[in-house]
Order: C-alpha cells, then sequence, then structure tokens
C-alpha cells in the first residue's frame, strides 16, 4: 500500500502536476496520491484562496490572473486588520522581559509587536524581516540579528536561506500565520516563509503563533506547525470561540486579546 502524503506534499504535488498539464481532476489526483476525493477538494479550495489555482467543476486549472494584491503586498496587509494587530502587539510584548532573545517572524502582526517592545533592555532579535529590522533602527539597545539569503519583495524579507539564520537559544517567538485549524495545523502561504519559520521554532523556549481572527478557519499550502504541537496562541477577541476551544481542548493556552 502506498503512503500518504503529508498535507503540505501533497499540495506541493498537486501545484506541480497543474504546473505540467495546465489542469488536474479530483479524481485522479484520489487515486494518484492516494487520499478521498473530499481530502482532495479541501485542498484545492485552500489552493484557491492562497490564489494559486482556479477550481473548475471536477477539478482545478492554472490561474488566468495573478493572485490579489492583499496576498502580495506588506502594505496591504500591514492595514488589514489593524485593531486586532495592535491588541496582539501589546499582548505579545507582555511575554517578554529584559535581557531577552526573541524570534520575530516577517509577518505584519509580528511588526505589530515592535513598537511594545522598544522600552526593553539589552534585548537580542532574531528576524528574517527588513521592516523589523528597520524598525529598530534608532534602538541601540535592542541587537538585531539577520540571516543571508534572497530578497522576497512581497514581505520585504531575506529568504532562501535559512540555514544561516543566527544559531542561539531565543527565550521566546512570535510567529503570524496565513491559517489556523486543527486539521492542517499553523499554515503559511509562502515556502520559503515557511522553512524559516520552521528553523526558528525549534530554537524557542516558547514559540506563540500570533494571528487575528480573520486566519482562523482557514488553510494555506505549506504548514509549518502541527496543531499538537501549538503551545501557544495570541489572538483576539473576537476570534471564532468554537475554534479556539477546540485548540484549548488539546493543550494549547489560548490569549484572546481585548481589542480597543
Amino acid at each position: 500500500m502506498v503512503e500518504p502524503l503529508f498535507l503540505e506534499e501533497r499540495r506541493r504535488n498537486i501545484l506541480e502536476l497543474l504546473k505540467q498539464h495546465g489542469r488536474v481532476s479530483v479524481n485522479a489526483l484520489s487515486d494518484m496520491l492516494s487520499v478521498s476525493t473530499v481530502t482532495i477538494r479541501q485542498d484545492l479550495r485552500a489552493l484557491e484562496e492562497a490564489g494559486l489555482l482556479e477550481r473548475t467543476y471536477g477539478g482545478a486549472v492554472l490561474r488566468s490572473s495573478p493572485p490579489p494584491i492583499a496576498e502580495l503586498s506588506f502594505d496591504t496587509r500591514r492595514e488589514k486588520s489593524h485593531a486586532e494587530k495592535d491588541a496582539i502587539g501589546r499582548a505579545a510584548a507582555a511575554l517578554v522581559q529584559d535581557g531577552y532573545a526573541i524570534a520575530l517572524d516577517a509577518s505584519t502582526t509580528s511588526y505589530a509587536i515592535t513598537p511594545y517592545l522598544k522600552r526593553f533592555d539589552s534585548l537580542t532579535v532574531v528576524t528574517n524581516s527588513l521592516i523589523i529590522a528597520q524598525a529598530f533602527l534608532h534602538t541601540p539597545r535592542i541587537q538585531v540579528l539577520l540571516p543571508a539569503g534572497r530578497l522576497r519583495r512581497d514581505s520585504v524579507s531575506i529568504n532562501d536561506r535559512p540555514e544561516t539564520l543566527p544559531n542561539i537559544n531565543l527565550n521566546i517567538g512570535f510567529f503570524g500565520a496565513r491559517g489556523v485549524t486543527l486539521e492542517a495545523g499553523v499554515t503559511e502561504i509562502s515556502h520559503e516563509e515557511a522553512e524559516i519559520k520552521r528553523t526558528l521554532i525549534p530554537r524557542c523556549i516558547l514559540p506563540v503563533i500570533v494571528v487575528d481572527s480573520s486566519k482562523w478557519g482557514q488553510i494555506a499550502p505549506y504548514t509549518y506547525q502541527a496543531a499538537p504541537d501549538v503551545l501557544r496562541i495570541i489572538t483576539t477577541d473576537k476570534a471564532p470561540v468554537e475554534l479556539v476551544e477546540q485548540f484549548r481542548e488539546g493543550g494549547t493556552v489560548v490569549d484572546m486579546a481585548a481589542v480597543r
């Protein structure tokens, strides 16, 4: 019997088949990847929401137009759910102490934490975000460490070489996401950003997922942390309670910050 692929690998295979053939069918993918047609339809729905394909009756085709600008522009995403991200930023910073070494990924939610970190002394921040690094340019008490690699313009971040991230122990790390579900875990639209997160998370004593209410119930193509491995999530009081409770029942601590 053929061993089923992991979710991320399966969706990568679907996209590769689309590039090769221009279209795919649900039934053919189900047979080829050894999963149910229901699972394939969920995959195609998630990939369509991520702007990577267009679903058709019985299958999918390559997109005929580029992904929505909101998925590509850091500035556009930064303005979405602004009040929620600010509330998350305040709650996240409350977990930090002077002298900590912390990770901040290149998400707009992690960026929302930066104004609340500038009051701390002797912080070390590891990030692949050029915008976050620039935010600390005039804060000499905070040391910023960056990886080497290729510029990813969509997120204004450095990617492609996660092995060059500083190999240090981190007290806490904050990681945004494009989707959070019990079945797919914590997911990201970019393979490169997902790899950076996967590299940083094991170095953190406490990795924390930071997501606004719009990310709950969504699935992006690349899982970077399975649901049972999530120790803590900071979200807001606008998050869907039933989905939050699913994670709490699994042992995850979920903080719901009040939105002003």
